[in-house]
């Protein structure tokens, strides 16, 4: 199944603000409060607009008091690495489809997260993917089977 790129409703430039609708996981056990978490972990050091705005709208969170092991950006997903005893727990956030790409999830749940972010975006949401994966090394790039999939829906204002 090929996966294509997403249009979002409108570039989200420097000074728009965007406003966080809600958010969605695929796991029914994850609730919206940790995928809004998984999202202000990864965009610790956001680089592009649309994340940077996304960052500065995430409702408060609980949120870690140590600064990242590594951060990065890429592919239009950013994301950033915290010790997590003698392993490395990452965020991971941005663009649908290309964390998609690098998710563990079955095609039903692909296409499941595809189809949800689809009419969202034809509603005109701007949607964003997170994600987050434990490892034995800190990522340089993004990693393969991203797991804890969820969508952050929002609107720029």
């Amino acid at each position: 199944m090929a996966l294509r790129k997403p249009r979002t409703a409108a570039p989200v430039t420097v000074n728009k603000k965007l406003v966080i609708d809600s958010a969605w996981a695929v796991d029914p056990l994850i609730g919206q409060g940790e995928v809004f978490t998984c999202a202000w972990h990864a965009l610790i050091n956001a680089t592009t607009p649309a994340l940077k705005a996304l960052q500065s709208s995430i409702p408060q969170v609980t949120v870690a008091t140590q600064k990242p092991v590594s951060t990065g950006s890429k592919s239009g997903i950013t994301w950033g690495t915290w010790h997590y005893g003698k392993d490395f727990y990452t965020y991971w956030c941005g663009d649908v489809a290309t964390l998609l790409h690098s998710a563990s999830l079955t095609d039903n749940e692909r296409e499941t997260v595809l189809l949800r972010a689809r009419k969202a975006e034809a509603q005109g949401a701007i949607v964003f993917a997170t994600g987050a994966k434990l490892t034995h090394e800190v990522p340089h790039k993004p990693e393969s089977n991203i797991e804890h999939i969820g969508l952050v829906f929002a609107r720029a204002v």
